[in-house]
């Protein structure tokens, strides 16, 4: 199978192409705010690269969070376009599960993105042999702390990785002790990790409905107090 992967849950944007045989194209984007007017042209030059047309995409897999608001509404409104226009499969992957593919690291990962805040959105995996992660901790949000302590049920050294490291990263470290180091605070996840994740999924046969596909936004909503509106007898509007 042959599927076109998306991810832009971060700043950091990437379109892969995916088959049986490994990760065969990616391109990738390091600029905010440009996800919609690169996106499509983008995937367009990879097949031409491969020398494919559109046709020839067999599924779609899109990071579908937690992440930023905007980034993740154009890549599954993309993707989930893509396959019904295309009718072709659709899944969706974790943004948290993608960033935990470190090739060559073996033990626990934590990945963690920053929720802002005060907060980060994590998870723990554990990577198989064959680098695929397992799930220990779900995706939470929380505080660093309160996020350390939900880990420190699970022993072993830790590698922490993502964009929540340039801010939070001393207080996890300080939370976490020793067994803690941190990649650098530069890895994003990536389309290409997305791809690989989603290909057996689809394989086997999963999918998700493109119109019912919804984002993973990794934080609790904003409940603003009601005002009071002068001159209403204190009855709020």
């Amino acid at each position: 199978m042959r599927l076109l992967a998306i991810e832009t849950a971060t700043s950091v944007a990437s379109v892969a192409v995916v088959d049986d045989s490994g990760v065969l194209a990616e391109a990738v984007l390091r600029s905010p705010m440009r996800h919609l007017e690169w996106l499509l042209p983008v995937a367009g030059q990879l097949l031409e690269q491969l020398d494919l047309e559109p046709a020839a995409i067999q599924g779609l897999a899109v990071s579908r969070g937690p992440g930023g608001f905007t980034g993740l509404r154009i890549g599954i409104a993309t993707a989930a376009g893509w396959a019904k226009a295309g009718r072709v499969p659709l899944v969706g992957v974790d943004t948290l599960e993608a960033l935990a593919c470190v090739p060559g690291v073996p033990g626990l990962i934590l990945p963690v993105l920053d929720a802002h805040r005060g907060e980060v959105a994590g998870a723990l995996y554990r990577l198989e042999r064959a680098g695929r992660p397992v799930c220990l901790l779900p995706p939470l949000v929380a505080s660093p702390e309160a996020f350390a302590a939900e880990v420190a049920a699970h022993t072993g050294p830790l590698l922490l990785v993502g964009d929540a490291l340039a801010r939070y990263g001393a207080r996890l470290r300080a939370a976490l002790g020793d067994r803690a180091r941190a990649a650098a605070a530069d890895v994003h996840p990536r389309a290409a990790a997305v791809g690989v994740l989603a290909l057996p999924r689809l394989s086997r046969g999963e999918r998700v409905d493109p119109d019912t596909l919804a984002p993973v936004y990794g934080r609790r909503p904003v409940v603003w107090p009601r005002q009071e509106t002068p001159g209403r007898g204190g009855n709020p509007p």
